[in-house]
């Protein structure tokens, strides 16, 4: 039940499906009108995919197999240099071209933001792991052994500080689509930096 393996109309259904659920959302979405956009009958589907949940979880999948690989041509070694902030930024950046270049899974990400709460929300966050502590906790060691945040604060706090807010960003900055995450983690970005970072030394 997944598009891992290559079958007759898969990239036709993939697309149709993406831009069913993102017009519709996924109670409205109508298998029928994606089938008949794929040119697939309800057998062939069937045989691949138990209901329409089972669609709507395995495109999540080749979504965020699509943006890795996306992320594995543009990021370079030299992406995770310089300050934690830097790196941040240019990390957010690349994810944001993913999206402008892939604007079928930019209104699909959209609608997805707009289900939170709803029950296929909750069952795709439980199937993927969308947690970014362990990455972020990586990013904030090498800062701090670097000394790019304030001595005065505790590297635990800044941990779990920097996690909450990109965690739950979505709560307190009223994001509602990609274009808004956009402005509204730069200036996230922003009040992170002047609050947690070290001040600039004199030269």
């Amino acid at each position: 039940m997944s598009f891992n393996k290559s079958f007759e109309h898969d990239e036709k259904l993939f697309r149709a499906a993406v831009l069913e659920f993102a017009e519709a959302g996924y109670e409205q979405a109508s298998i029928n009108a994606i089938l008949k956009n794929a040119g697939m009958s309800k057998g062939q589907f069937y045989y691949h995919f138990r209901d329409k949940e089972a669609l709507y979880i395995a495109l999540i999948e080749v979504m965020i197999a699509r943006k890795r690989d996306f992320l594995a041509t543009v990021m370079s070694p030299e992406d995770l240099q310089g300050d934690f902030f830097e790196v941040l930024e240019t990390q957010l950046g690349h994810g944001f071209a993913f999206a402008r270049k892939h604007p079928e899974i930019n209104a699909f990400s959209d609608r997805f933001l707009a289900e939170k709460g709803s029950p296929i929300y909750k069952s795709a966050v439980k199937r993927f792991n969308f947690d970014t502590d362990a990455a972020l906790e990586q990013l904030v060691n090498a800062a701090c052994e670097r000394g790019e945040f304030r001595d005065d604060l505790p590297r635990a706090f800044i941990r779990r500080i920097i996690a909450t807010l990109f965690n739950h960003a979505a709560d307190f900055t009223g994001m509602r689509s990609v274009k808004e995450a956009e402005k509204d983690l730069a200036m996230l970005l922003e009040v992170m930096k002047h609050g947690l970072a070290a001040p600039a030394r004199e030269k």
